[in-house]
């Protein structure tokens, strides 16, 4: 038996191949599986530039800015020449005519419609009934007032009616009282010629206070003595008396100081204020007492006290409101205005750098009134009188004539500022 398979076996090939590949074109081609987009968010986002409402009032801020001071903007010549059409409708039932402009004359003579008439008269205010409006406004102890929440500082401010103005106009219509306001021209043309009448009724008792009354009364008028001099305020940052004497030796003393614009060796500009000396306190009582504004033979001696750094606006500088000063004499209470506002802080020395204030001095000689101070004086009060365009128009020009000899002269005789125990200025 093992003989007959062995037998078998081997009249038998066995082949044994390796394992092929598929070929590509016999297999099926999967088409790939889509990858399902999915949103983080079920609705899709909408995306606006919308502003939120405004959460307070509108409120109208005063711009205190130039307009301009970003832009310089200039026409140029073809701007200028530029001739623009003039349109007139001619569809509005209106003939127009542009040369003969008498035509468009309204004779006052002719009587207005009655429905015209209705139209243009003036609103004229009646007198309401304002019993139950004084209900309204009557403050009760046991109720509250209902208070809103605010942005604004509410808790310090007054809550009463009288305090608070709840209604537009109640403070005023409580001034007024049973009194109408008037609203047409005529009751305007009334009320101005009433001022006239009330300025000549005596003001004897305060329109508010009944237990204040007047004790003495003074006309007010401009002072004319002195309007020819320009008139300045200078305010110090700290008291600029001299320490260790007594005030009434302080105020004497500061009465007869001076103030100077001077230079110093660096040429920095600065300020600078004087105080008298003893024998210039002296000999200014001497003057005084012999009613003489000054002596032309002598020469006033000022020390430098102080050093100050200036601050100037005047009537020239944008922004600046006009002031007005009021001095009180036997004879009534003249007023006089202020050109100038000089604001002066005091100058910090630099290190290493010794200070002039201790050695200078201001030697100042009084002389006779020139020629351009005349002029400029008389336009300066000429301004308190009432003259023709031409007299005022000459005025001016020599004013600006004087100004202009006088800044000249003064920038050619420079203050000069020298240092040392003897040094000494001349004006």
């Amino acid at each position: 038996m093992v003989n007959s398979v062995q037998e078998l076996l081997s009249s038998y090939t066995i082949y044994i191949m390796a394992p092929t590949a598929r070929d590509d074109e016999s297999q099926e081609k999967i088409p790939p599986r889509p990858v399902e987009k999915r949103a983080a968010l079920v609705r899709k986002v909408r995306y606006c530039n919308m502003l939120p409402d405004i959460p307070f009032d509108l409120k109208s801020i005063c711009y205190s800015f130039d307009k301009s001071r970003f832009i310089q903007y200039k026409t140029t010549s073809l701007e200028r020449s530029y001739k623009f059409e003039i349109l007139a409708d001619n569809d509005l039932g209106v003939k127009i005519d542009l040369i003969n402009k008498d035509k468009y004359t309204v004779d006052h003579n002719v009587k207005m419609e009655s429905a015209d008439e209705e139209i243009l008269e003036e609103d004229i205010l009646a007198l309401q009934d304002s019993k139950r409006s004084q209900h309204h406004a009557k403050s009760v102890s046991w109720l509250k007032r209902t208070e809103y929440i605010s942005t604004e500082q509410t808790r310090f401010q007054p809550q009463t009616i009288e305090k608070v103005e709840a209604k537009v106009g109640f403070s005023i219509k409580k001034n007024f009282k049973e009194e109408t306001l008037y609203m047409d021209r005529d009751s305007q043309m009334k009320a101005i010629e009433k001022t006239f009448k009330d300025n000549k009724k005596p003001i004897e008792k305060h329109y508010s206070k009944p237990n204040v009354y007047a004790v003495e009364t003074l006309n007010v008028f401009p002072d004319f003595k002195n309007w020819r001099y320009p008139c300045a305020q200078v305010i110090f940052d700290s008291d600029p008396a001299p320490k260790g004497q007594p005030i009434p030796a302080q105020t004497e003393e500061m009465s007869q100081a001076m103030i100077r614009g001077v230079m110093d060796e660096n040429g920095e500009q600065f300020v600078a204020y004087f105080l008298p000396s003893k024998e210039t306190v002296v000999k200014r009582c001497e003057d005084a007492v012999n009613n003489r504004p000054y002596d032309d033979d002598y020469e006033y001696e000022y020390k430098m006290a102080r050093e100050y750094d200036w601050n100037i606006k005047s009537k020239s500088s944008k922004g600046y409101e006009e002031n007005y000063f009021l001095t009180i004499r036997p004879d009534g209470v003249f007023y006089n205005e202020l050109e100038t506002k000089v604001r002066l802080c005091k100058r910090r020395q630099k290190i290493g750098v010794q200070s002039s204030s201790t050695n200078t001095k201001l030697i100042v000689r009084h002389v006779p009134i020139n020629e351009e101070d005349f002029s400029l004086h008389k336009f300066r009060e000429q301004q308190l009188q009432q003259y023709d365009e031409e007299e005022e128009a000459n005025a001016e020009e020599t004013a600006k004539k004087a100004a202009a000899k006088k800044s000249a002269k003064e920038m050619a005789t420079k203050n000069k500022n020298y240092s040392g125990d003897d040094s000494k200025k001349r004006i």
